[in-house]
């Protein structure tokens, strides 16, 4: 089944997404890179370091970057698995100007799942941490977010049925 993300105006194609972790000598870099397959099938994963590692481990810490990811399929997947609310809140958590940070757990993405990570959380398995950059990245983030249910039910980010902070929902019936 192929979703077509719903468009409402012409600020869909206008944000560039970047996706940042840190790999720990205790992780395996190859389920890293294939969580990131899960939900950015098209990104192109940087060739850092091939070595196998054997035990004990010797290294440091790295960095995985990708700047500038195909985050159409993300965006799928937040539609096909009804989260899009959700999607609107954690997304928006952080904006300042016209950008904004959240995480996702990157056991759940290796699972095919998306699963957004509260602020100050640290899940087993590590995050990915994801950055919108917009010029108009509100108008963006309800856009991408937008479903038919909000017909009945208008949603905006920053309104009074936005989850709190420690994730649960507002009571708004």
């Amino acid at each position: 089944m192929h979703y077509i993300i719903p468009h409402r105006s012409d600020v869909s194609d206008m944000a560039i997404m970047n996706l940042k972790s840190v790999i720990l000598p205790i992780d395996s870099k190859e389920n890293i890179e294939l969580a990131i397959k899960e939900l950015f099938p098209n990104a192109i994963i940087p060739n850092n370091n091939d070595t196998k590692h054997i035990f004990p481990i010797n290294t440091e810490k790295e960095d995985i970057e990708i700047k500038d990811i195909d985050y159409s399929y993300f965006i799928e997947r937040i539609h096909t698995t009804k989260i899009a609310d959700t999607a609107l809140d954690c997304m928006s958590q952080n904006i300042v100007n016209d950008a904004t940070t959240f995480n996702i757990s990157r056991q759940a993405a290796l699972a095919g799942k998306i699963t957004f990570v509260l602020p100050n959380e640290n899940p087993l398995g590590g995050c990915f941490e994801l950055t919108l950059n917009s010029p108009n990245l509100i108008a963006w983030i309800e856009e991408v977010t937008w479903h038919k249910g909000r017909d009945e039910v208008p949603r905006e980010v920053n309104d009074e049925l936005k989850m709190r902070s420690d994730g649960v929902p507002q009571d708004w019936f």
